[in-house]
């Protein structure tokens, strides 16, 4: 056997039994929390989202939670606005231990694949999921009925097996809907450790959890599972999915959040079969998938094939991003952020004598050396990424508003080679790497920014009813697009007048605990406009009118609104065109 076909075999059977291996100890973990319940003794914290301003206040939601006598603290940050917390670099925990290493990493987000991690010290915004499986029969025949944990059959707010509660837990959340619901079993298989979902049954599951969710918490933000990678057999996928929930229910997909992950895997083996790899997505045509190489260096330059060599590629990286985000203006969506929930290299760099046990089709090995070019190049490109036609608007036109890297540890599992700290042989973390070292320097190397930029502004319609004059409420939605959450309140204040000289009405901002930078959640402030007679009335809004924020753009905080009262009684000018123009 020669070293390329010793390498494929190696790469089919022995690195992706390793893949298995990490599908199985995160599908452990989810049971845990699934399952288990609340243990007694267990503190949790309870980490308060984004709530409607108004100007009496702001609606916290602190205490325990209706019902139980379960009692939760509110994170208090003794320097919220000195720590470090960059939310675009964000980070996977694998368990409770490693929420403890986000602050000394400087991350400003985290997942676990769970919904109940505890909260870092330097508020990082926590990124609960919603666990959405797929059902089989007991010969594993595909049922097309899925299970949601936490459940959503429970509406009793104190019930911690129900969504309900944790919804209480993390008001105004921004919530998953599903982890890689397009992978299936192995070929041949008949279980998988993934969502394992066809498009059509994914559309229902994620409609009723998206309902459920606002529902229980008008302010909660939904996003979309990211699929495993994003190429042109996932893409056919998400078209699945939206044409499904279409024609289930009328109406394209409400999502908050677009979500993807970006690895670079082969799909089909070099026949065109699935493989156990990435896979094929469920009901898709595997002739859209990318292949593998068979060894042969020579087809890397081919579009259909995913070499080795390419998994660290940032060509292939960056068209998978733009691939993304061309796919959400096609479909209506630019106006949306995009997370990048998950990605880093998979696979393994093992000593074999004098060589590696994995090498790609090159020779070469995924090395340390390797994984850290991989990590400075992917943060360039991320971090700078931005489109005119496709960027999302509302954050300097960036492509991606978040990426998250896999993982603080894993073990020694998929992605060991991207752990950022070590561990002992019990699993426990130890020192940092290099890499965690690397990682760290980017967040610490960038000055911490805030920016509040204003989003929609009401324009509400009432009527006069017989009365001389009515009132009105209006509001105002924003996001903060800088790097760094804000903990410090601030006002929001509504004038008349484009001079903003006649005051009509203030909220006040308390955050609970923080407005989140990277435009990923709006927030919203509120006032009644009174003694409005028939007509049209401007009104203007300018988010931290007093001006406590530092930000990096002090002129881009006003937004203007309107108030129709009694519009019939509105007389529209008349409008004559003349010549040929």
């Amino acid at each position: 056997m020669n070293k390329l076909s010793r390498q494929h075999k190696f790469l089919s059977l022995g690195l992706f039994m390793a893949m298995v291996c990490l599908l199985a100890l995160l599908a452990q973990r989810t049971q845990a929390v699934s399952s288990a319940g609340l243990p007694a003794d267990e503190l949790f914290l309870l980490r308060h989202g984004p709530a409607e301003m108004t100007p009496a206040g702001v609606i916290s939601g602190e205490g325990t939670a209706a019902g139980s006598s379960f009692q939760f603290a509110p994170i208090i940050n003794s320097e919220p606005e000195t720590g470090v917390s960059n939310c675009r670099y964000g980070i996977t925990t694998l368990g409770n231990d490693q929420v403890g290493k986000v602050d000394d990493l400087g991350s400003g987000a985290y997942l676990d694949f769970g919904w109940r991690a505890i909260a870092a010290s330097n508020g990082a915004q926590y990124l609960p999921l919603v666990v959405v499986k797929g059902d089989r029969d007991a010969s594993g025949n595909y049922l097309h009925t899925y299970t949601v944990s936490p459940r959503i059959d429970i509406t009793d707010p104190s019930d911690p097996d129900g969504l309900r509660f944790w919804l209480g837990v993390y008001p105004g959340y921004l919530w998953f809907v599903g982890n890689e619901v397009d992978r299936g079993p192995d070929p041949g298989g008949t279980t998988s450790l993934q969502g394992d979902l066809y498009p059509e049954d994914y559309a229902r599951a994620y409609n009723e959890v998206y309902q459920y969710i606002k529902q229980y918490d008008t302010k909660a933000r939904v996003a979309v599972s990211g699929l495993v990678q994003v190429t042109p057999g996932r893409l056919q996928y998400l078209d699945l999915v939206w044409a499904a929930h279409i024609e289930e229910f009328g109406y394209p997909m409400p999502v908050d959040v677009w979500n993807m992950h970006l690895y670079i895997l082969p799909e089909v083996n070099p026949a065109g079969e699935p493989n156990g790899i990435a896979n094929v997505a469920l009901g898709t045509n595997p002739a859209l998938g990318r292949r593998e190489s068979g060894g042969n260096a020579a087809l890397c330059a081919l579009s259909e094939v995913y070499c080795y060599a390419e998994h660290d590629d940032m060509n292939v990286f960056a068209e998978q991003v733009v691939a993304m985000r061309t796919w959400m203006k096609n479909h209506g969506e630019r106006n949306k952020p995009l997370i990048l929930s998950e990605y880093s290299l998979l696979y393994p760099y093992v000593v074999d004598g004098s060589t590696c046990f994995i090498q790609d089709e090159y020779g070469q090995c995924f090395t340390p050396q390797r994984v850290q070019n991989f990590l400075t190049a992917s943060f360039n490109y991320l971090d700078s990424a931005t489109s005119a036609s496709l960027g999302y608007p509302l954050d300097n036109n960036r492509l991606i508003q978040q990426w998250i890297w896999f993982s603080v540890n894993n073990q020694n599992y998929a992605g060991s080679v991207s752990n950022l700290y070590n561990h002992d042989n019990d699993g426990n973390l130890t020192t940092l790497r290099q890499l965690g070292e690397m990682f760290i320097s980017r967040t610490n190397g960038q000055a911490a920014t805030r920016n509040l930029l204003p989003d929609k502004a009401a324009t509400p319609v009432v009527f006069l009813n017989g009365a001389a004059s009515v009132s009105a409420p209006i509001w105002v939605t924003f996001r903060n697009n800088g790097n760094t959450q804000i903990a410090t309140p601030f006002q929001v204040t509504f004038y008349s007048n484009s001079t903003l000289t006649s005051v009509i009405g203030s909220a006040t901002v308390t955050p609970q605990p923080s407005v989140f930078g990277c435009a990923t959640v709006d927030y919203k402030a509120n006032v009644t406009w009174t003694n409005l007679v028939a007509g049209k009335h401007r009104y203007w809004a300018k988010v931290d009118s007093q001006n406590v924020i530092v930000e990096s753009n002090e002129g881009d905080n006003v937004i203007q609104g309107y108030v129709l009262v009694d519009p019939d009684q509105i007389r529209l000018p008349v409008i004559s065109r003349s010549g040929n123009n």
